[in-house]
């Protein structure tokens, strides 16, 4: 693949960050396979007497990304003692991952799909989890291997796995609370979702917050009696469970229907919670314990998201429970999964000057004043997903990951979303090409092609901006013998609704989540390489 053209000038402080990177840039591999960790040997006098490391990614479902942090987790639990991973996907289904790795025999199936927010469709993650399960079978193990989820239930769309833990937890020591669990909550869960929100009124949300709150409350004060009940761990799981229900109709509660507006207060709630559980998890294994979370960047990084200045994770976390023993690693690329060169104004422009395909930068190292914190403490333009956030080095990171190009993950679908590849009349594919608008998370909007070439079927996300729900490079579908469209290089599900000459489309994605769009015109055909993709 051709690299893209580089800027021609850069800003004296570019430069001089540029020039400075290059003496303390180091270079990496991340080989496929894991016969040996040498090129890691530099990353414990990176970490010091540091506990957690949050390693970030540019974009989801990315082989680079997904593939270095489960490498670097193998490395610090084998060489240095480390023994939780933690990862960006539901904390409430998660317990059953948790239960695997510790031995539970539990069907892989359950186990994939309570990896959420598209996370157990991945091959370098599922390998990781099975890689810990293996390690907690050997009986002559150094420590036990833990896995978590820290980021709520459900994709924060829905309280209906929330509500179940609790409710089941309730049944085994408090028929009261149960009985009231199930009075005051369980229809309301069932309905109200992101999806109908506007059509829940104020007063309908303050009784569900109350109702819930109440439920934590309750938990709180009897925790002698149902600890003795159950066990110290199911009462913690519990107890966990109960705040994220109450947190996830608070999100619910407070998000507005205007994308610009909505998106800051659905992710202050989410990423407060993901704090809080991070935390939770650090109690329950102990301040000692080595830890490292993956979760997207956006969410890791020690400064304010978008535009609209949302809250991290990482930047609430460190202001409430401090940072002195956690590291903020961010990964970040050249060129974006669908190869698009950085843009000139960009951090990733000056990244990629550096040198290396592959290297890590610590940038506590830098200069505390002169051009190389200059250019280190101005926001600027930062590529997120598909699109570009405001963003300042300095002020979100302590280390860069950086690859210069970047490819999707090996999908490995579990076998509830598998289904056998169906002869389709050729002539009755044409009918389906057009763009089509997708409304997907919060009411953004995506853009996907589909056109028909060869007697193939091709979709086109060039045009897309997410990037997280089809392929944002063209690449061929097949039908399958439920009706539906799958492709190979990505886990969702699409299926087309014909009404006349009226096409409407569907996207299922793995956890539960599902988009709806339609046929707004002609296809527009990308010019654009197809990296990552097929075809």
């Amino acid at each position: 693949m051709d690299r893209p053209e580089r800027p021609t000038e850069l800003n004296p402080s570019a430069d001089a960050f540029v020039g400075w990177a290059r003496q303390q840039a180091v270079a990496l591999s991340i080989p496929r396979q894991d016969d040996n960790y040498d090129d890691l040997g530099f990353m414990p006098a990176v970490i010091g007497r540091k506990r957690v490391v949050a390693v970030g990614e540019s974009a989801h479902y990315l082989h680079e990304w997904n593939r270095w942090r489960a490498r670097l987790f193998k490395y610090l639990a084998l060489e240095h003692g480390f023994s939780t991973f933690v990862l960006e996907s539901g904390l409430v289904e998660g317990r059953r991952v948790h239960d695997y790795v510790a031995g539970a025999d539990y069907d892989w199936d359950t186990v994939a799909a309570a990896i959420n927010n598209v996370w157990g469709v991945w091959a370098e993650l599922n390998e990781l989890i099975r890689w810990m399960r293996e390690w907690n079978a050997n009986p002559d193990r150094p420590r036990e291997l833990r896995f978590y989820g820290m980021d709520g239930t459900g994709n924060w769309a829905h309280a209906r796995y929330a509500y179940r833990a609790v409710h089941d937890f309730a049944v085994q020591v408090d028929e009261d609370l149960a009985d009231d669990i199930a009075r005051d909550l369980e229809q309301a869960v069932a309905q109200v979702t992101l999806e109908t929100r506007e059509q829940v009124t104020g007063s309908t949300f303050r009784d569900l917050i109350g109702a819930a709150s109440l439920v934590v409350s309750r938990i709180e004060q009897a925790r002698i009696a149902y600890t003795t009940a159950t066990s110290h761990d199911d009462y913690d799981w519990a107890l966990r469970c109960a705040q994220i229900l109450r947190d996830v109709i608070q999100g619910i509660a407070q998000t507005e229907f205007d994308f610009e507006v909505g998106l800051r207060q659905f992710w202050n709630v989410r990423d407060v919670s993901m704090a809080e559980s991070l935390h939770w998890i650090r109690q329950r294994e102990g301040w000692d314990a080595g830890i490292v979370v993956g979760a997207h960047n956006t969410h890791l990084q020690l400064h304010p998201v978008r535009t609209q200045k949302a809250t991290s994770m990482g930047s609430y976390f460190s202001s409430r429970f401090g940072r002195d023993d956690v590291l903020f690693i961010g990964a970040t690329s050249e060129r974006s999964v669908k190869g698009e060169p950085a843009r000139s104004d960009s951090n990733q422009a000056a990244y990629a000057k550096i040198g290396p395909d592959s290297f890590f930068l610590d940038l506590r190292e830098a200069p505390s004043s002169g051009p190389v914190a200059d250019w280190l403490n101005v926001e600027r333009p930062d590529r997120s997903n598909l699109r570009y956030q405001p963003v300042c080095a300095g002020d979100a990171w302590d280390c860069l990951l950086f690859h210069r190009t970047l490819s999707t993950g090996e999908v490995e679908l579990p076998g509830y979303l598998r289904a056998l590849p169906a002869e389709h009349p050729v002539d009755g594919l044409a009918r389906f090409s057009g763009r089509y608008v997708i409304h997907g998370f919060l009411a953004a909007v995506n853009t996907l092609d589909v056109f028909f070439e060869d007697g193939i079927l091709y979709t086109d996300g060039q045009d897309d901006t997410s990037g997280e729900v089809f392929p944002p490079y063209k690449v061929p579908m097949y039908a399958c013998d439920d009706g539906r469209f799958r492709w190979s290089s990505w886990p969702a599900i699409l299926e087309f609704h014909q009404d006349g000459d009226r096409v409407r489309v569907s996207i299922a994605t793995p956890g539960g989540a599902l988009y709806h769009g339609a046929r707004v015109g002609d296809a527009v055909r990308s010019q654009m390489p197809t990296p990552g993709g097929e075809g």
